[in-house]
C-alpha cells in the first residue's frame, strides 16, 4: 500500500467518524428506552424528536422552522410508507437533493419516481445479482479484506474491514476499474457529502460547503468515465453504468449528466449503510458468544441473524415524509404541508407487531420491517446489502476462529440516533 493510499484510508476513517459525530447528537447511550416510552405514551407527538438530541433531521433540513410531527408506532409508520400519494417524499430534495436534480430517487414521487426506479431496477435482475455475488462480492470480501487480516490475530472490524469492503464492491459494481487509491478517494467524497448537515448553523456553513465541493469532485470524477464508456461502445457488461448506457440507447433518455448524477446519488448510502449494518450485527453477535458459536456451527442461521439485526438495530432509524393534505394519524391532526419524522427503528420494536420486540432473537417469525423503508420507496439496494453482510459474516466465521472482543480495548457499543453504529470493534481470534 502506497503512502498516499495510507493517507487516503486514514482520511476515510476520519470522514466516517465525522458522519458519526453529526448523527450521534447527545445520545451517548441507548435512546430506545426513551423511544419506547414515547411509543407507549405519545405515539404521535407534535415536534421533531431529533431536535431533542440535537441531531439534523430530514423532516426539517437546515432547521428552517417547518412544522414537524414524530410517529413511533409500527402501525402508523407502515400506513405512512404505504401511501405515497398522501405522504410524499419531495421534502428530501432539500439540501443536497437540489444538487442531484431529478436523479435523487428517494425524493421523487409519482411517475417520475416510478420511471427512474424501473430503469434502475433492471440492473438488479436475479441473474445479475447472482453474478455479482459469485464473482465480485464473496471473493472480494474474503480474498482482499478478510484473509490479509488472518496473520494479525487481531483487528478493528470497523476501521480495518467494514469501512473498506462496501465501497470497494460498489465501485466495481458501478463499472469502475479496481483502483485502490481512487476507491479511497471515492469513499471520502461520499462521506463528506453525508456529513454536510449540522445542528450548529456556523458549523453547517463549513460542512455544507465541503459537502457541495465533495459532490462536485465526485461528479467531475465520474462523468469523464461515463463519457469514455459511451464513446467506446463497450457497455454490454453487467455493471450499472453499462446498464444505464444501454437504457439510454433503448429510449430512457439518460445522457452522461444524468447517469453521473445517478451514480453520485447511489454511492453514499450504498457504502456507508452496509458498513454500519454489518458492524451493528457483529456487535450484537459478539455480545452473545453462545449465539455466535451456534451460527458458526450452523450457517443456515446467517440469514436469520442478518434479518434480526436489521430489525433490532437499523442503521437509519428515522425516515421523513410530508403530508400532501390534512390527515389524521393516531388521532392527531396533521395539517397539509407538515413534515412527519418516522421513528422506524422504534417501530421495528413495537410489541404490537413483534412479540418481545425489545429482545434480539434471530429465531423470531419473519415479518416486514421498516429499516429500509417500505412500499414504492423500499431501498433499491437491499438485496445487495444483505448479500454483502452474508459474505462478510461467512468470511469472518471461516477465517477468524474463536472470534471475541479484545480484552485490551473497551467493548464495542452501538451509538447514535439517526445513523447508528459502533465507532470501533476491537477483536482477537485464534
Amino acid at each position: 500500500m502506497s503512502s498516499n493510499t495510507i493517507h487516503q484510508a486514514s482520511k476515510m476513517a476520519s470522514d466516517f467518524a465525522a458522519v458519526s459525530d453529526v448523527f450521534s447528537g447527545s445520545a451517548d447511550s441507548d435512546p430506545y428506552p426513551f423511544f419506547r416510552h414515547l411509543r407507549e405514551t405519545t405515539p404521535v407527538m407534535e415536534g421533531d424528536i431529533l431536535a431533542h438530541f440535537g441531531v439534523p433531521s430530514q423532516a426539517d433540513y437546515g432547521n428552517k422552522g417547518r412544522l414537524v410531527f414524530t410517529t413511533f408506532r409500527y402501525e402508523d409508520c407502515m400506513a405512512i410508507l404505504r401511501d405515497p400519494q398522501t405522504f410524499t417524499s419531495s421534502l428530501l430534495m432539500d439540501g443536497l437533493g437540489a444538487f442531484l436534480e431529478d436523479a435523487m430517487l428517494t425524493a421523487l414521487d409519482g411517475e417520475t419516481h416510478r420511471s427512474l426506479r424501473t430503469t434502475l431496477q433492471g440492473a438488479f435482475t436475479p441473474k445479475n445479482v447472482k453474478c455479482w455475488d459469485e464473482n465480485l462480492i464473496a471473493p472480494v470480501i474474503a480474498d482482499e479484506f478478510v484473509k490479509p487480516l488472518m496473520a494479525r490475530k487481531q483487528c478493528d472490524l470497523v476501521n480495518d474491514f467494514a469501512l473498506n469492503f462496501p465501497v470497494r464492491v460498489i465501485y466495481e459494481m458501478m463499472g469502475f476499474p479496481n483502483d485502490p487509491e481512487a476507491i479511497e478517494q471515492f469513499a471520502g467524497w461520499a462521506l463528506r457529502i453525508l456529513a454536510g448537515p449540522q445542528p450548529d448553523p456556523e458549523k453547517a456553513k463549513q460542512s455544507m460547503a465541503a459537502a457541495f465541493q465533495a459532490a462536485q469532485d465526485l461528479y467531475d470524477h465520474v462523468k469523464p468515465i461515463v463519457a469514455a464508456r459511451r464513446a467506446s461502445g463497450d457497455f454490454n457488461g453487467g455493471d450499472l453504468i453499462s446498464h444505464l448506457l444501454r437504457a439510454d440507447v433503448e429510449g430512457a433518455a439518460l445522457d452522461d449528466h444524468k447517469i453521473t448524477n445517478i451514480v453520485r446519488m447511489l454511492l453514499p448510502a450504498a457504502a456507508e449503510t452496509t458498513t454500519r449494518s454489518f458492524s451493528n450485527m457483529m456487535v450484537l453477535l459478539l455480545d452473545r458468544p453462545e449465539l455466535l458459536a451456534q451460527i458458526r456451527a450452523d450457517r443456515t442461521l446467517v440469514p436469520k441473524a442478518i434479518n434480526e439485526s436489521l430489525r433490532y438495530e437499523p442503521v437509519s432509524a428515522f425516515l421523513a415524509r410530508e403530508a400532501a393534505e390534512d390527515v389524521v394519524i393516531g388521532g392527531v391532526k396533521i395539517p397539509k404541508g407538515a413534515a412527519i419524522s418516522l421513528a422506524n427503528g422504534c417501530a421495528n420494536r413495537d410489541e404490537a407487531m413483534f412479540v418481545n420486540g425489545e429482545e434480539f432473537d434471530i429465531h423470531r417469525p419473519l415479518k416486514p420491517i421498516l429499516s429500509f423503508g417500505f412500499g414504492p420507496h423500499t431501498c433499491l439496494g437491499l438485496a445487495i446489502a444483505k448479500l454483502e453482510m452474508e459474505s462478510a459474516l461467512t468470511a469472518v466465521l471461516d477465517h477468524m476462529p474463536n472470534l471475541r472482543y479484545d480484552p485490551a480495548w473497551p467493548r464495542a457499543k452501538i451509538v447514535g440516533v439517526t445513523l447508528r453504529g459502533p465507532r470501533s470493534i476491537h477483536v482477537v481470534f485464534d
